[in-house]
């Protein structure tokens, strides 16, 4: 990340419409302030939810699979107002329909929640498509302040009575739209985000049209999303358990003060270790904030025993650790599908709906699981030692081997930063003034950037002897006899 960068209004302006849009699905789905004072209020909710998360991963795999069609539908302005205006709706219809008689209120629930899925999951697309668009340091900057600002708002929201409430969250998609609508708009007149209509022409550009890219961004998709599911999946199944045990009991301002303020300040704390940690001038930058965070998921499902043990509200803390640690992974995780995406303008759509499929899957899968312990099995030291052992195993399996180490910084090495322009204009420089070919260009940049020849075979999609022929070639034109001189020719190349 480019150092010393001053966040400017628009991108605080984006970042803002982000929080606004993670606070709505927060206040309709992690809290019963929307349905204060009605008979049976946990059941209703769960109903919402359930109906709501299936649709939202259907919508975002169906957009996957027809992502041209779907990039087309949200190229529209009507898109961007009735997206928002839908969601809203569907938020004022899910309250409003519990409290009908018996049948009409299943209908009424069912429905709302899948509106509110299928309008969310594709207005979340938007984002996805607005993001892919922005430089690596706007979407941090964007990314932080969202994930800030939603607990943030999900705490006052916790104060609200039931009508304010009720308005309140059906206010946040709308405002999150405009915000969005009007951020961009800054953004793209000063230069800092490409205009929408730059996007599928410059693919190949971008490197997304040859085998080994396009093989690239499979591997990648793959591994996001498997990550996704997994650390999702740890994170729902700890939280239900921990309102459950004892969070939730607490009531009115004394839960809003713990779900929402508790997590809210513990954001800010682990929000702030994580940019301090991506301030050191180290190459393992991206891998001290990639620990840390995977510590901190580790640590909130470790201390699932406490509240069994130790009484309900020994649950306050260690909830306010999970959702903090979970909120600032989806933090990484967006900014580095961003990067991607913007990698592969091409395939931003279906990148971003199979990816952000998986982070909906992996709660949907958490949330069964948990509702089973609690109305199945009971909450007991039997039933909660299993379900911190699944939650530790899933985040050590996302890091270790769905997205692992290897993984973060070849996904980093992608991002659009601004040191690596200067880089490739470095690279191209030295490229042109030795008169390389295209495909010793290509060899070039790899070795410059210290990769080895199987690396280079595998990413190239060439033999050995080929690689090696090339770089034989490579050092003669440049008259230089190993890669550290490559290194430092490069470096020393004013652009």
């Amino acid at each position: 990340m480019q150092q010393n960068h001053v966040p400017t209004a628009a991108e605080l302006i984006v970042g803002a419409a982000l929080g606004c849009n993670t606070a709505w699905a927060s206040m309709a789905f992690k809290s019963l302030s929307l349905y204060t004072g009605l008979a049976q209020s946990e059941a209703i909710l769960d109903t919402v939810y359930l109906v709501s998360i299936v649709c939202v991963a259907l919508t975002l795999v169906v957009a996957g699979v027809y992502d041209q069609a779907t990039e087309r539908l949200l190229s529209r302005k009507e898109s961007m107002w009735a997206l928002p205006v839908l969601v809203a709706a569907s938020t004022l219809a899910m309250p409003a329909s519990a409290a009908l008689p018996d049948g009409a209120s299943v209908v009424g629930m069912v429905a709302a929640g899948a509106v509110a899925g299928v309008a969310s999951g594709l207005f979340l697309i938007r984002f996805g498509i607005a993001f892919s668009r922005l430089s690596t340091n706007s979407c941090v900057i964007g990314a932080t302040t969202g994930t800030v600002l939603a607990s943030l708002l999900f705490a006052l929201f916790l104060l609200f009575d039931r009508l304010s409430a009720c308005a309140f969250a059906a206010s946040m998609p709308v405002l999150a739209g405009l915000l969005l609508s009007y951020g961009m708009h800054m953004l793209v007149d000063q230069g800092k985000a490409e205009p929408e209509s730059a996007s599928a022409h410059d693919a190949q550009a971008c490197g997304g049209s040859s085998r080994g890219s396009k093989s690239e961004l499979l591997r990648l998709t793959a591994k996001l999303a498997a990550s996704s599911v997994l650390v999702g999946f740890s994170a729902e199944v700890v939280r239900t358990l921990y309102v459950q045990m004892g969070v939730k009991d607490l009531g009115g301002t004394a839960y809003a003060l713990v779900e929402g303020g508790g997590a809210f300040a513990a954001t800010v704390i682990v929000v702030g270790i994580a940019l301090l940690l991506a301030t050191l001038k180290t190459p393992r930058m991206a891998r001290n904030i990639y620990h840390f965070l995977i510590l901190l998921l580790v640590a909130g499902a470790l201390v699932l025993l406490v509240p069994v043990v130790y009484g309900r509200r020994a649950a306050l803390v260690p909830h306010a650790l999970n959702s903090a640690s979970y909120a600032c992974f989806g933090m990484l995780m967006w900014t580095i599908l961003a990067g991607v995406c913007n990698r592969w303008p091409a395939q931003r759509v279906r990148t971003f709906a199979f990816v952000r499929a998986g982070w909906a899957a992996g709660p949907l899968l958490g949330l069964v699981v948990g509702r089973f312990v609690l109305h199945g099995v009971g909450i007991s030291i039997d039933s909660a030692m299993p379900v911190m052992m699944a939650s530790v195993i899933a985040i050590l399996a996302a890091s270790g081997f769905a997205f692992s180490e290897t993984d973060l910084v070849r996904a980093m090495d992608l991002l659009p930063l601004q040191r690596k322009q200067h880089f490739r204009e470095k690279c191209a420089k030295v490229a042109a003034d030795y008169a390389l070919s295209e495909r010793e260009h290509e060899v070039m940049v790899l070795l410059a950037k210290g990769r080895n020849l199987p690396f280079i075979q595998e990413e190239l999609l060439l033999s050995k002897s080929t690689v090696s022929t090339h770089r034989q070639h490579i050092y003669a034109k440049l008259d230089i006899h190993s890669q550290q001189e490559l290194i430092n020719l490069v470096q020393e190349t004013q652009a």
